[in-house]
């Protein structure tokens, strides 16, 4: 499901920009969900997974381009769409936070329906690339299926399970368990952003939230050890991962 959150701190601006958004969407054939928010802190507060952000640069104590960075360091794949009437930041939010576009106030429906459609089409073409087929893989009733694909983005972690030589994929709503080599399923994903955190465990790190000591904190709640041997190279690779990607 495609999740798209705006924030406006006018309310006036924010009700019209959700059902321009609304009346776009109307005939999208695939799952939206749309979220609007007058601030930016409830914004963060609320919203765990987003894949286009509408931020409008003027909101207050914190404001649409500071949002963005934070909404990108959350979500390193999300698009940013700024709409602002102040052009002469568009082009530091272009430096700061690689926004997608910029819509001046008033919002035009063509304009933004060319913007949004465009990153709905893109983000489709990416997901295809972005997914994995798993054979023999069984589902949390142990329902078995010959093959599944499943989106890579999706995936919170991996955990092998020695006694079946198998690896229990961990998704927010769902759990799987398929025969694998954690070896070689670490080396095809670690393009992907995977990386191993301990024997046996091969996390997404889009789905981290931070790293204490010797524990991640993932955007579910979850937390997952990790190695001590491993601590300097995971954080490398969080950072990494997150500079390619903001």
């Amino acid at each position: 499901m495609t999740e798209i959150v705006i924030c406006d701190a006018d309310r006036g601006d924010l009700e019209y920009t959700l059902q321009l958004l609304q009346e776009i969407l109307s005939g999208y054939k695939r799952d939206y969900h749309i979220r609007s928010f007058v601030s930016a802190a409830e914004l963060l507060e609320t919203a765990k997974k987003i894949h286009i952000a509408i931020l409008d640069i003027s909101l207050g104590a914190m404001n649409g381009i500071e949002l963005g960075e934070k909404v990108k360091a959350r979500c390193p794949g999300a698009e940013i769409i700024y709409i602002t009437s102040y052009e002469q930041y568009c082009l530091q939010a272009i430096n700061k936070v690689h926004a997608y576009s910029f819509l001046c106030k008033p919002v035009e429906k063509k304009e933004l329906e060319k913007q949004v459609l465009g990153l709905l089409e893109h983000g489709n073409k990416c997901n295809e690339e972005r997914e994995k087929v798993f054979e023999k893989i069984l589902d949390s009733q142990g329902k078995e299926y010959p093959f599944l694909k499943l989106r890579l983005e999706d995936i919170l972690y991996f955990e092998y399970i020695k006694t079946t030589r198998r690896a229990a994929i961990i998704m927010e709503k769902e759990t799987y368990e398929y025969p694998c080599v954690m070896e070689k399923l670490a080396g095809e994903l670690e393009d992907y952003g995977f990386a191993v955190t301990c024997r046996g465990n091969l996390i997404n790190l889009r789905h981290v939230v931070k790293i204490r000591g010797y524990e991640i904190y993932m955007d579910n709640g979850g937390v997952l050890p990790l190695s001590q041997k491993r601590v300097a190279d995971v954080k490398k690779k969080l950072k990494d991962f997150l500079n390619n990607n903001i």
